[in-house]
């Protein structure tokens, strides 16, 4: 294939029953892709019934399916972008998916094997896939629109006022599950009574019903706040100091981005898919509530530290913006139509 006609290469990009998923993280990866392909000024298409030169699946509907078969009978490239990575993302998930997450699995695979490439949110997702014996597999981060996610003190000042926040606050967000990292969180808020701990995200009640957890909220100390859904997230998390992020398993997390593009100081804990970020660098990491109160103690004593992550967390998240994403985009799509050719 000649550059010549890769140049004009027009991709279809496609996210069946969008509306369904307005709050999910892969509505957001979707909603990303597409404006990183138009800042890099790429043809593309989000309607699958039209005409392109390669299919980049978000997901896999019944509609989807039925465009990926055709998309093979008429030789065009697809790429499935592996959101869900199988058991993973099930276990400690919502109630009674452990039964479903091996038959869930099986079902994945099948789909992704028929796909020509297959395009992970980390090395650590790449790596699971692979180890599955799927493939090729590419790393491309979800991104994030990090335009909006950038300090600003007016706004910080006015959401600080709007959530009652005094003095140092900690925070995280995310779903209100246990696999989240809550009862630590609330562990860690009880070492630091001065401190205020918010807790952004929805809190489903009995529909992802964990006794023990909900027991654990009841009860939290009076530091601690679980402030629900917030739909203007950069003055929400702007408003606080330090993001703690005790979860245990993620494939991307795009709150991390957010929180990293604001210069936020972050604490995590050391998982696998946190891995590209370097502890003492970009973020502090621990295992254990000792260690992530060791940690906070730190960022909240040391200016010079504090300092430091935050530049830290700002460059790592320069590379997931949306410039950078699209032009990884653009590099992919040409190598896979290229390798098709």
């Amino acid at each position: 294939m000649s550059m010549h006609h890769s140049s004009r290469m027009k991709v279809c990009v496609y996210l069946e029953a969008a509306e369904l998923f307005s709050r999910s993280g892969f509505y957001a990866a979707f909603k990303n892709h597409l404006r990183a392909l138009e800042a890099v000024g790429a043809d593309y298409t989000t309607d699958p019934g039209g005409r392109y030169d390669l299919l980049h699946l978000h997901w896999f509907g019944p509609r989807s399916l039925r465009f990926l078969r055709r998309a093979k009978r008429k030789g065009i490239p697809v790429v499935i972008h592996a959101h869900s990575i199988g058991r993973y993302d099930f276990a400690g998930g919502f109630t009674g998916t452990r039964l479903l997450a091996p038959v869930y699995e099986k079902l994945v695979d099948r789909i992704y094997s028929q796909a020509d490439a297959l395009f992970a949110p980390s090395e650590f997702a790449a790596g699971t896939l692979k180890a599955r014996g799927l493939g090729p597999v590419y790393v491309v981060s979800n991104g994030a629109d990090l335009s909006r996610f950038r300090p600003d003190e007016k706004r910080r000042a006015r959401w600080r006022k709007k959530l009652g926040l005094e003095g140092f606050v900690v925070y995280c967000s995310g779903n209100v599950l246990p696999r989240k990292g809550v009862l630590e969180f609330i562990e860690v808020a009880a070492h630091f009574p001065k401190l205020s701990f918010v807790w952004f995200g929805k809190h489903w009640g009995p529909l992802a019903f964990y006794p023990r957890m909900e027991w654990k909220i009841r009860r939290a100390p009076g530091n601690v706040r679980f402030a629900g859904f917030v739909d203007e997230p950069e003055g929400a998390y702007d408003a606080c100091d330090l993001f703690f992020f005790p979860t245990h398993g993620e494939t991307q997390s795009l709150v991390l981005l957010e929180s990293a593009s604001l210069g936020k100081p972050m604490v995590l804990r050391d998982i696998p898919a946190f891995s590209s970020l370097e502890h003492g660098v970009h973020c502090l990491k621990g295992n254990s509530v000792e260690e992530f109160v060791q940690a906070i103690e730190a960022v909240i004593s040391d200016t010079e530290l504090r300092e430091r992550l935050s530049a830290g967390a700002r460059g790592f998240a320069q590379d997931h913006g949306l410039p950078a994403v699209g032009k990884r985009l653009l590099y992919l799509y040409r190598k896979i139509l290229e390798g098709k050719a």
